[in-house]
């Protein structure tokens, strides 16, 4: 697979990394569109939200619940 996520997510592409767990990882943009721009993926790769299977659905949760944190710690919330 040539997904550029995938690849920073098995740290075939270094990154700075923000936040990680077994299911995540959240890093810093290279090029930011905003002063502080930080992308949360999961590690399993999904092309859309759409192909997020049903009984996956708490990591969309675990999504928002991770950016909702993030956040908090950087003083954006």
């Amino acid at each position: 697979m040539d997904c550029i996520f995938c690849k920073i997510a098995q740290k075939q592409i270094p990154a700075k990394v923000a936040f990680e767990n077994e299911r995540l990882i959240a890093f810093y943009d290279l090029f930011p569109q905003a002063p502080t721009h930080i992308l949360l993926i999961p590690k399993t790769h999904y092309t859309t939200l759409n192909d997020v299977p049903t009984n996956e659905s708490a990591l969309v949760g675990e999504l928002m619940t991770t950016a909702s944190s993030l956040a908090k710690e950087l003083g954006f919330a």
